[in-house]
């Protein structure tokens, strides 16, 4: 396992316990709001949330509509977590790429202020593309940084932090992993400390 997981393995296997109240908790709920607000769900839709944590953004989709839902995480102990909170969900520890999961399987994904921790954010957005049916959509919310701040970031915190932080991405650059993995309707924007994106994949072929 890459350097930068296992340390992200570790931190939210310490997290798990308290992490509803725990500062980073508390600072996620803003992107898992902004995914509750533009998810759009049917009736036996198959959901898959990438480095679910705790379960509670799948756990709350699942109020919108009667779906099938799945959760992944690298954090032994956020799966534990999340099993006990959501029993009806089905919860397995795995990493972001590769899913564990059959070709067009699934009709949503999403990832909940994650997706800067991801060490092969263009083999997930590539993922993302086998494993959703046509049509299917893809939901991230990320950290919105200044370009001041995200500089420093990537370039003076992360590399020496032992979080598990790979790098936060601009508006443009998480567009571009998606484009290349050859999704289109691809909406981005940014409120608040969020940044959100949505990208759906073709429901046929170009010819």
């Amino acid at each position: 396992m890459a350097n930068k997981t296992e340390q992200s393995r570790q931190v939210y296997n310490d997290m798990a316990p308290q992490y509803d109240s725990a500062p980073e908790g508390n600072y996620t709920r803003a992107h898992k709001q902004e995914i509750m607000k533009k998810a759009v769900l049917k009736e036996g839709d198959n959901i898959l949330d990438v480095a679910c944590g705790n379960g509670h953004l799948l756990g709350e989709l699942c109020k919108k509509a009667k779906v099938n839902a799945f959760g992944v995480d690298i954090s032994e102990n956020m799966i534990t977590a999340a099993r006990e909170k959501y029993p009806d969900c089905t919860f397995a520890v795995g990493p972001c790429t590769p899913l564990n999961f059959d070709n067009e399987s699934m009709d949503v994904i999403t990832v909940s202020c994650a997706f800067h921790h991801f060490e092969t954010p263009q083999i997930f957005a590539d993922e993302c593309m086998r494993v959703l049916k046509k049509s299917g959509k893809v939901f991230i919310a990320e950290p919105f940084f200044s370009p001041v701040v995200r500089l420093l970031a990537n370039t003076v915190v992360f590399p020496f932090c032992k979080t598990g932080d790979v790098k936060v991405y601009n508006q443009k650059e998480l567009r571009l992993f998606f484009e290349m993995a050859g999704f289109n309707n691809i909406e981005s924007y940014i409120t608040g400390t969020v940044l959100f994106l949505s990208a759906t994949k073709a429901s046929a072929i170009p010819v």
